[in-house]
């Protein structure tokens, strides 16, 4: 699905700036190189590609240009003007070079201001001011002015405490990082299994399509294509359905008896209906080969329950497999939920946990529930505990088997969803706790698999917008709040800080 992440490279600068009183030995010794800085971000960066690799102006240029002195003649001055009329037309073959490959590329790494023609061909920009190399410019004012761009800061001779300099090149390579899990997202294919295409049955609601559905639905797929090159394929419930009951019993009772083995137990639910789930887990992954996909979303419980060939067991187990295993499957067609999940993923390393999202301001909680969830938040060999039980709204040992998984407390979590129709990007943090400190019988209340988080309800309240954001959430286990703040720079959404 995806290649390497390509970064065109400028240089609009090479080593050290007035360098009178610096001799060509302490140069060489002490003043990094423009290779030398590149080699560290590649380091930093597997799976970039550094293309272009511009020098504006070169190290002998440079070298004549920073030792101006009293007295120069006419002729060194012409040169030196010759070097500045050079440097122009280097420029503007690398902007016109970026033009040509703009379909190939992901973004621009450069050093030094970008000018607005640079701006203008719509790439996310990473620029960096090479502190004692040239003056910084107008470097820092393309902040927070709607453009696609990013800022740091990496001097041109290393900072006296190296672990700085270092920290400068991690946090330049982190921001490629975002650029690149962007450009990863290019090619997915997303199987959407609903009778309701393309974006299904629980999301938009009315209140975000208002009376023209078609048209939500236009804008949102020209923006999933447009943003992130993502492409939803619908299939109806009925290939889920007929896939699901041709699997062979063997087949998906060793999955079924993995489940049941890693669980700490069952809850009002038994083998018989975790064997359904598991037959519709392969029928799922079938269907995802089948179609070429590498995601997918069902439709929720309410609408397989009511299906009218005959129910679809909960997809409860299937997605939080999946999930696990770093495959984005999301319930209830939430294209928004799915698209942040994948996002995610890319972004923080970890699977999201997709779910319904509750404010309760007494006791200063923010609450995400739903019936699924990843079994290793934290993205690695960690796992949960988690008990295999019955969806809540139905009777006991019937509709399939979902889980309760027990997430760890105590922990800072991000909470965010992308509105791909608005372009923006909403995202929260707290601290979670434990949901029995509030409710004695908080595992039985709603959704199986429940979140607590300690935040700041009243700015959550007073910043709810359920008409752009809809009424999910997805949770990341970490601080992730700067990244997402500049992932939705890169790609031009607007952030909303919902606890602020």
């Amino acid at each position: 699905m995806h290649q390497k992440t390509k970064i065109y490279v400028i240089f609009t600068s090479t080593g050290l700036d007035h360098r009178g009183s610096w001799d060509a030995a302490d140069i060489e010794k002490k003043v990094i190189k423009n290779e030398e800085i590149l080699s560290e971000l590649e380091k930093r960066c597997e799976g970039v590609e550094f293309v272009g690799k511009v020098n504006i102006i070169d190290e002998e240029e440079k070298e004549l240009i920073s030792r101006s002195h009293y007295g120069m003649t006419e002729e060194e001055r012409k040169r030196i003007s010759e070097i500045h009329e050079k440097s122009i037309r280097r420029y503007e073959s690398a902007i016109k070079n970026v033009r040509s490959l703009r379909e190939d590329l992901d973004g621009i790494l450069i050093f030094g201001p970008p000018s607005y023609e640079l701006i203008s061909i719509g790439l996310p920009i990473i620029a960096v001011f090479p502190l004692w190399g040239r003056w910084m410019g107008d470097i820092f004012e393309f902040s927070d002015k709607g453009k696609k761009i990013l800022t740091s800061c990496l001097p041109v001779v290393r900072d006296k405490d190296r672990r700085v300099f270092s920290s400068r090149l991690g946090d330049i390579a982190g921001k490629i990082r975002l650029i690149q899990a962007v450009s990863k997202m290019k090619g997915l294919r997303v199987l959407v299994v609903t009778d309701r295409p393309v974006l299904g049955e629980y999301e938009p609601t009315p209140r975000q399509t208002g009376s023209d559905r078609e048209g939500y639905e236009k804008v949102y797929l020209n923006n999933l294509e447009e943003v992130f090159g993502v492409k939803l394929v619908p299939i109806p419930q009925e290939e889920l359905f007929e896939e699901t009951n041709k699997t062979e019993e063997r087949e998906a009772r060793k999955v079924a008896e993995k489940w049941i083995n890693e669980a700490e137990g069952m809850k009002d639910t038994n083998e018989a209906e975790v064997l359904k789930s598991a037959k519709l887990y392969l029928a799922m992954k079938r269907l995802m080969e089948k179609y070429g996909c590498n995601a997918i979303t069902t439709e929720g419980y309410g609408v397989f329950a009511s299906y009218h060939k005959g129910p679809i067991p909960s997809q409860g187990l299937p997605s939080s497999q999946f999930c696990t295993d770093g495959i984005v499957a999301t319930s209830e067609t939430l294209i928004d939920s799915l698209i942040t999940q994948q996002l995610g993923l890319y972004v923080t390393g970890r699977p999201g946990f997709n779910g319904d999202y509750i404010i309760d301001p007494h006791n200063d909680i923010a609450i995400i529930g739903h019936c699924e969830c990843p079994f290793n938040p934290y993205g690695d060999e960690r796992k949960c505990p988690y008990i295999i039980r019955n969806l809540p709204r139905w009777k006991k040992n019937e509709g399939g088997a979902c889980v309760q998984v027990n997430l760890p407390i105590g922990e800072i979590v991000t909470v965010a969803r992308i509105s791909v129709h608005d372009k923006k990007i909403s995202v929260f943090t707290g601290k979670t706790v434990s949901g029995k400190e509030f409710f004695d019988d908080w595992d039985d209340l709603a959704c199986r698999t429940k979140i607590a988080i300690k935040t700041n309800t009243k700015a959550l309240i007073k910043n709810l917008d359920s008409k752009t954001f809809g009424v999910h959430r997805v949770v990341f286990y970490g601080d992730f709040r700067e990244k997402f703040k500049d992932l939705a720079t890169l790609i031009g959404f607007e952030v909303v800080e919902e606890d602020i």
